[in-house]
């Protein structure tokens, strides 16, 4: 009997997943938010160690002068603001989607030890059930969990994969957790109310809560 979930991982059969894999995606990649931007420069400039600092630096400095130049080919201002909007505001239900993956799971510093890896994948995310028609509006990446455990798979594919994982975790006692888009979005909004409740407790120094994790947790 398999003890470790990862050897078990490691022996899923190959054909349960289709040999032909897919280039495309359900749904293209899109430009990061706004908000990563600043968040990635105050975590640049912060005194916190960075690893390779100075290449960051060098890819935030490649992309501004890229993205500019590339807006700058447009003929007129209302066509440069509107294409700049868009490719910002297009990202919202991605945006939307690794809110719910992720806020109300469990967080944790630094990276896993032995062989605790898988169950941190487990404990950190969130699957949203669905039906197979929405996985383009989400894609694919509702399958949180899957997404972490084959990074490099199709997101076309991380439904096919889903029993299969779902039936690991059975195995082993890891939580493989599958909400409804509402309720995903309760259990985000209560975590939220608990961090604020937090933060405005002004009685309590700051320790190892959901104030401390989110200002710690960087990667």
């Amino acid at each position: 009997m398999d003890r470790d979930p990862r050897q078990s991982l490691q022996r899923l059969r190959l054909d349960q997943i289709p040999p032909r894999r897919r280039r495309g995606d359900p749904q293209p990649r899109r430009p990061r938010r706004h908000r990563l931007f600043i968040q990635t420069l105050l975590l640049l400039f912060s005194k916190r160690e960075v690893p390779d600092r100075a290449l960051n630096f060098a890819g935030i400095l490649v992309f501004w002068t890229w993205f500019p130049l590339l807006v700058s080919c447009l003929p007129t201002w209302p066509e440069r603001f509107f294409f700049v909007f868009t490719s910002f505001s297009v990202t919202a239900l991605q945006h939307i989607q690794f809110t719910l993956n992720h806020f109300a799971a469990d967080v944790y510093m630094g990276p896993p030890t032995g062989g605790d890896w898988f169950e941190k994948q487990a404990a950190g995310t969130l699957d949203i059930s669905c039906s197979s028609y929405m996985d383009w509006f989400f894609g694919g990446l509702q399958f949180q969990l899957e997404h972490h455990l084959f990074p490099r798979l199709p997101r076309c594919h991380l439904r096919k994969v889903a029993p299969v994982v779902q039936e690991l975790c059975k195995k082993h006692n890891l939580p493989y957790r599958s909400l409804s888009w509402w309720e995903a979005n309760v259990w985000t909004i209560r975590t939220l109310k608990k961090a604020a409740y937090q933060a405005r407790d002004a009685a309590n120094p700051v320790v190892k809560n959901l104030v401390w994790e989110a200002l710690n947790t960087h990667g």
